[in-house]
């Protein structure tokens, strides 16, 4: 068509994907991408992967799709299945998908907040062009860098 092309969302593992949903929604203020008829909270989020892998997939053995979850930063989703290996998943700095990144506001404000709130820091505030970064870890270990760029 004669739409332009632009990035609309990624896919990820996570160790527990409805954990992660509740991570993202309550320290990163993202939108659920969907959930459970039942609201997702601390005591219900861990969910066993489900028995069996299906096709299509990339990989020969199937994927593991059971459970999901998800959310959505403005217009761009961030989708995830379950880990396909059963064990933890490992960090993401220095691999193939290093990190995501995030345009925030006030870059000081959101700091205070997610230190208030226990978030791991894996790099404190650093220069980048003319604006500043920090990084963080999300809840399967996976690297977060926060961009102040203005208002949102």
């Amino acid at each position: 068509g004669n739409a332009p092309e632009r990035f609309d969302h990624v896919h990820m593992w996570q160790d527990d994907p409805l954990c992660a949903q509740l991570w993202y929604v309550t320290h990163l203020q993202a939108a659920p991408r969907r959930g459970p008829a039942t609201p997702i909270t601390e005591a219900n989020c861990k969910v066993a992967r489900g028995a069996e892998p299906s096709w299509p997939s990339l990989d020969p053995k199937g994927t593991y799709r059971f459970p999901t979850g998800g959310v959505r930063f403005d217009d761009v989703a961030m989708n995830w299945y379950v880990n396909q290996t059963g064990k933890p998943l490992g960090p993401t700095l220095g691999h193939l998908m290093d990190h995501v990144g995030l345009k925030v506001g006030d870059l000081d404000a959101w700091i205070g907040k997610l230190k208030r709130e226990g978030v791991v820091f894996l790099k404190p505030a650093y220069r980048i062009g003319g604006t500043r970064a920090v990084m963080i870890e999300g809840p399967s270990h996976e690297a977060i860098e926060l961009v102040e760029g203005g208002e949102n």
